[in-house]
C-alpha cells in the first residue's frame, strides 16, 4: 500500500487510538459495538482501496488524494470518539460554573441567548440546519482541496485536524465540560421553540455521565461530550484555513462561517469561552499541522524518497 507522508501519521494515529481504545474497553469492562459506524467505517475502506486503485494504477493522483482524505478522517473520526467516550468517567469536577463566570464578564449567557432567538424560530431553524451541517463543510473542503490537487493544504489541514481533536480531548479528559446547557436549565417554552440541538436535558444526560460513566457504548447516541473547548469552532476554522488560498471558496465560509458562531452557542449549548478555547486550538494546531507537513517534505526530499505520485496528475 502506497501512502504519502501525512497519510501515513494519520493512518499511524488511527492504529494507536485502537490499540488504547481496546484496552480502555478491556480494563473497563465496557461492551464496544460498532453497528452505527459499520456504514462510515465499510466507506472508508472502500475510499482506502479506490485510492490505491487510482494512485497505483490509474495514476490520478487527485482521485487518489481525495480519496485517502475522505477514508483517513472518517476512521479518525470512528476511532477518536469511541476513544472519548472509554475515558468516561472523568474524576475532576466539571468546570463549567467558571466559563458561564467567564462568560458573565463579556455579558454573555445561554439562557439568554436562547430567549432572544426564541423570538426568531424561523432563524433558529436556520441557525440549526447550519450546525448540523459543521462536519460536512469540512469533508467538502477535503473533497476540494484533493480534487485540486493542492497537497500541501489538504494534508496540513489533515494533520492540524487531528492534532486539534487531540488537544481537544486531552483539554476536557484534564478539565471536563460538558457545556453552558448541561449548566443551565430553559425555561420550558423558549425550549419548545428554539429545540437546541444540544438542549438542558441531553447536558444533564453528559452530567450524568461524567460521574457515572457507561458499560456499553452500543446504548447511548451522543452527539459529543466536550464543551471546552469546543471542536465545531475548530472544524469550522480550519475548513476556512484550509481554503484560505481560493477566494471564491474563503468568500462562501466566511459567509457560512458567520452564521456558524451563533449557531454554535445557541444549538451547540457552548459558552462563549468553549468557542475561544477552539479558535486558541486551531491557530496553534494549524501551525503545528503546516510544520509537521513541511518537515515531512524536507525529510522525504533529502532522503530522495518523495512519492512518485504526488508529481502526477
Amino acid at each position: 500500500m502506497i501512502l504519502l507522508p501525512a497519510e501515513r501519521t494519520i493512518f499511524a494515529i488511527i492504529l494507536a487510538l485502537v490499540a488504547v481504545c481496546l484496552f480502555l474497553a478491556w480494563d473497563k469492562e465496557i461492551t464496544v459495538a460498532l453497528d452505527s459506524h459499520s456504514f462510515s467505517i465499510g466507506f472508508a475502506v472502500v475510499m482506502v482501496l479506490l485510492g490505491q486503485f487510482y494512485r497505483q494504477v490509474r495514476r490520478a493522483e487527485r482521485i487518489a488524494l481525495t480519496a485517502h482524505a475522505l477514508a483517513l478522517f472518517i476512521l479518525f473520526s470512528v476511532v477518536a470518539s469511541l476513544f472519548n467516550l472509554l475515558l468516561l468517567p472523568r474524576y475532576s469536577p466539571p468546570i463549567d460554573a467558571t466559563l458561564v463566570a467567564i462568560d458573565a464578564w463579556f455579558g454573555y449567557s445561554w439562557p439568554d441567548a436562547c430567549a432572544w432567538i426564541s423570538q426568531y424560530p424561523l432563524l433558529s431553524d436556520i441557525l440549526r440546519q447550519v450546525y448540523a451541517l459543521t462536519l460536512v463543510q469540512i469533508l467538502f473542503v477535503f473533497l476540494f482541496l484533493g480534487m485540486a490537487k493542492d497537497r500541501r493544504q489538504l494534508h496540513a489541514a489533515m494533520l492540524a485536524t487531528v492534532f486539534a481533536a487531540l488537544v481537544t480531548i486531552f483539554c476536557w479528559a484534564l478539565l471536563p465540560s460538558s457545556g453552558a446547557s448541561a449548566y443551565w436549565t430553559l425555561d420550558p417554552e423558549i425550549d419548545r421553540v428554539v429545540r437546541p440541538i444540544v438542549s438542558s436535558a441531553y447536558g444533564a444526560e453528559l452530567n450524568r455521565m461524567l460521574v457515572d460513566g457507561i458499560k456499553d457504548i452500543s446504548a447511548i447516541h451522543v452527539t459529543g461530550l466536550i464543551g471546552f473547548p469546543s471542536f465545531h469552532t475548530v472544524m469550522a476554522l480550519m475548513s476556512l484555513m484550509a481554503i484560505w488560498p481560493y477566494f471564491f471558496g474563503r468568500l462562501g465560509l466566511i459567509l457560512v462561517n458567520v452564521a456558524l458562531l451563533p449557531a454554535i452557542l445557541i444549538h451547540g449549548g457552548h459558552n462563549l469561552m468553549d468557542v475561544f478555547g477552539g479558535v486558541v486550538v486551531t491557530i496553534g494546531c494549524w501551525r503545528l499541522g503546516m510544520r509537521a507537513f513541511e518537515a515531512q517534505q524536507r525529510r522525504s526530499c533529502s532522503s530522495g524518497t518523495l512519492e512518485a505520485p504526488a508529481a502526477q496528475g
